[in-house]
């Protein structure tokens, strides 16, 4: 039987169980795992009973400790048990893994590859697919699909791409070269030319310009900030941008972006803070309101932006563009993000966060009823995934990727995205 089945553009994964074991969050100690599941997972309290009381959820306490581990099943001995630091919570879940497009660029239902040898596979990785497995995706991922078309026995990323960004996207065929390329995109910024594509809202500045401003954005459904290190956030998250092209009639540009650092959403926050975001980035410039998720974003843009605004105050070159200067990365300095935008302590923002966590789990409430199948095993909510691919996909595209390191080398690029090539 097939893994996958395509229908309308789209890749589709066969249902299946699927085992898994994770390792207890901090956050998580002293929570129900039916509270977590409930508030971190938007799951509702009924469902995760039922799997508690058919074992297909279960805890193995004092997990790498002496005299564990101690296997805790049913749901009379979970329901109310508070989770414990050496927990391991394990569950078999039957699994209806969201659908992906099959790609604009591309012309076969597979990923297109860039290059191939005995070490590595690059591919021009489509948007609206995960990089590795994630959250629901598991298959549907760029290498899990890979060993499948391919026919090979694993992969491993070399970094990765957003789920809603494309392009160049390295994989190493063995584990050596796996680690030994990440250790070139990790270790070794000052000889890695990464560029990327994005089109932008605005007019955008006509010389190369450089961002230098922390990262950092709020979980909408936890309504905590990530990265988990705020209260010692690293200042040196650095982006180069230089224009190539501006439409007035539409009053959009199309921007090289250069990272500097690797930082997550980086480019996109970056273009966010600096008044010209992604135009098509629905969740760093929130227009198109006929998303499931709008209203959600929108309040999530409120609060990053007022959050950013507190930390421009207190250091204004974060909020400013400035000439490039690429030794900026190099410092180790970090800031206190709780103690600069009063986190913990400012009631009306801690109100409007908990407002942005209510409105994330009606979201997810109303999609259910909304969509109202219910798969007869599992009894979860069965969510239609070809209503709206609007949202799987940003104008933002890895172009290119080239080491000029010691030898051996590597450069690797794709054509420029459609979207790129017409603007006008």
């Amino acid at each position: 039987m097939s893994r996958y089945n395509f229908e309308n553009g789209l890749r589709k994964v066969v249902p299946y169980h699927f085992s898994y074991q994770t390792h207890v969050k901090p956050r998580w100690v002293g929570r129900t795992l039916v509270e977590v599941y409930t508030s971190e997972f938007g799951e509702k309290a009924q469902i995760i009973e039922h799997d508690l009381s058919q074992k297909v959820i279960y805890v193995l306490s004092n997990y790498g400790k002496k005299g564990g581990p101690v296997k805790i099943e049913g749901l009379e001995a979970l329901c109310d048990r508070k989770i414990e630091r050496f927990d391991m919570i394990c569950n078999s879940k039957h699994m209806h893994e969201p659908s992906v497009p099959v790609g604009e660029e591309s012309t076969s239902p597979g990923i297109p590859i860039v290059f191939e040898n005995d070490e590595l596979l690059v591919v021009n990785k489509p948007c609206g697919i995960p990089t590795h497995p994630t959250g629901n995706y598991y298959y549907n991922s760029v290498t899990e699909i890979c060993k499948y078309e391919l026919g090979l026995a694993n992969v491993w990323p070399c970094h990765r791409l957003d789920k809603v960004t494309s392009g160049i996207l390295i994989l190493g065929k063995t584990k050596e070269a796996g680690i030994r390329y990440l250790g070139i995109i990790q270790n070794q910024k000052d000889r890695l030319v990464k560029e990327y594509v994005a089109r932008v809202d605005g007019e955008f500045p006509t010389q190369e310009v450089m961002v230098n401003c922390p990262i950092f954005s709020v979980n909408s459904t936890g309504g905590y900030i990530k990265p988990l290190n705020a209260e010692s956030l690293p200042i040196n998250s650095t982006t180069l941008f230089k224009r190539i092209q501006y439409c007035p009639k539409l009053n959009q540009s199309i921007v090289i972006c250069k990272p500097l650092t690797g930082r997550m959403h980086q480019i996109r926050i970056h273009l966010r803070n600096l008044g010209h975001p992604i135009s098509n980035d629905y969740i760093y410039n929130p227009v198109l309101d006929t998303l499931p998720n709008h209203e959600i974003n929108v309040l999530n843009g409120e609060i990053e932006k007022e959050l950013y605004r507190r930390v421009f105050e207190k250091f204004p070159s974060f909020g400013k563009f400035q000439a490039p200067d690429v030794s900026v990365i190099k410092t180790d300095k970090c800031i206190n993000l709780f103690e600069i935008t009063n986190w913990h302590d400012d009631t009306g923002l801690n109100a409007k966060v908990k407002d942005l966590k209510t409105q994330r789990q009606a979201m997810l409430s109303e999609l259910k009823q909304e969509h109202g199948e219910v798969c007869t095993e599992c009894r979860r909510s069965l969510f239609d995934t070809d209503k709206d691919m609007t949202g799987l996909g940003i104008w933002l595209h890895a172009y290119r990727y080239e080491y000029l390191g010691e030898k051996p080398g590597f450069s690797f690029q794709t054509d420029m995205p459609t979207w790129a090539r017409e603007l006008n």
